[in-house]
Formats: structure tokens, C-alpha cells, sequence
């Protein structure tokens, strides 16, 4: 008489993250979040900084946040000592919240590069998803929404999930707070996200 497996369903329930692990995921998806923002990127990974105390992967990524801040700086002075920003034409010496409504109808008409995924999906560059997480965040505030799985046609759901990743990331950010930073980084992210810059016709 052959035996037959009788599967446990239990085994099948997978533990919760830890809430340390949650802190950590949390912490990184900020710094992320935070991009080129050097403003942003400090307070980040001020608030990042209990990772200093556990080795591992979440570690090394606050190492790199904070020598890529130290990149951003020395960026930053070369860019005022030159008078020239080579990441954007576009950058300015001051922004305001005040243009949120205008810039904020604009960024999704924009030519933005896809980059291909498995199966056939598409998904555009990260400061694409970061400026619709600070728009959200300015309008509505922080994302109390379900993480989409799948997509309408089949298949992982990347672009939903790009959108939802990069909402959640900055939760606790002040909406005003959000709108500013929505402003600085439309003028000021790299021109190479996009097919052609066309910000300053649109």
C-alpha cells in the first residue's frame, strides 16, 4: 500500500516580519525614496542611523546613502563654484511650494524612458515614481492602500507596485513639506529619465 503526503496547512503560514525588520525595511525604502534630494537624503539617513548597530545588507545600504551624499555635496559646490547644474538645465537657486499645482498637472505627460521587465512589462525611472509618491502624498497623505499583486492583463503588476512602493517609503512626510520637495525635484532631476526634456514647454 503506497503512503500519500497529507499536507500540513500550517506550514504554509509564514511568520511575520519582525517589527525591527519592519524599522529596517522601512529605513532603507526612505533613503531610496529620497533619491538626489540632498535635503531629504539627511534626514533619511539621520533617521536610518540606528542600522549603524547591525551588520548585514540594510547596513551596507546606509554606508552607500551616506557616500552618495558626500557625492551630492561635493556636486552641489562644483555646481555654485560653475554656475552650471549638469544634472538639469533646469534647476533653480529657490523654490516654492506655490507651483506645485501647475508642475504637478505636467510631470506624468512628460517623455520618460521605459525600462523593460520580465514579461514584456514596462516601468519608467525611479524619479518618475518618486515625484507620484510626493504628489500623493500632498494631496492625500500617507498611503493606507493594499500593495497590488497582479496586473489587469496578467503577470506581476510592476508598475503599481513601483507606484505603491515609492508612496509608502515617504509616510509621516508633512503634505506641504511634500509639495515643496514635489517642485525642487521636477525641475531638478537628471534629464536623462526622459526620451526629451520638455519641462520647460510644457
Amino acid at each position: 500500500m503506497a503512503l500519500t503526503a497529507t499536507r500540513n496547512p500550517a506550514l504554509d503560514i509564514r511568520p511575520e516580519p519582525s517589527e525591527s525588520s519592519r524599522a529596517s525595511d522601512a529605513a532603507v525604502a526612505a533613503m531610496h525614496a529620497a533619491g538626489d534630494d540632498t535635503e531629504a537624503l539627511a534626514e533619511a539617513i539621520a533617521a536610518a542611523s540606528f542600522l549603524d548597530a547591525t551588520p548585514g545588507e540594510s547596513r551596507q545600504k546606509l554606508r552607500a546613502a551616506r557616500a552618495h551624499m558626500r557625492t551630492l555635496v561635493a556636486a552641489a559646490a562644483k555646481a555654485a563654484a560653475s554656475g552650471v547644474n549638469e544634472r538639469s538645465p533646469h534647476a533653480k537657486a529657490e523654490y516654492s511650494a506655490t507651483e506645485f499645482e501647475t508642475v504637478s498637472a505636467k510631470y506624468e505627460k512628460l517623455n520618460w524612458r521605459m525600462i523593460s521587465k520580465p514579461g514584456g512589462a514596462t516601468v519608467k525611472p525611479d524619479d518618475f515614481y518618486r515625484l507620484y509618491a510626493l504628489q500623493m502624498q500632498a494631496t492625500q497623505g500617507d498611503n493606507t492602500t493594499e500593495r497590488p499583486m497582479w496586473a489587469e492583463r496578467g503577470g506581476l503588476d510592476f508598475e503599481g507596485r513601483a507606484r505603491w512602493d515609492a508612496w509608502t517609503a515617504i509616510s509621516g512626510l508633512d503634505q506641504e513639506k511634500a509639495a515643496y520637495r514635489f517642485v525642487k525635484l521636477y525641475w531638478e532631476f537628471a534629464a536623462a529619465a526622459l526620451y526629451k526634456d520638455a519641462r520647460a514647454t510644457l
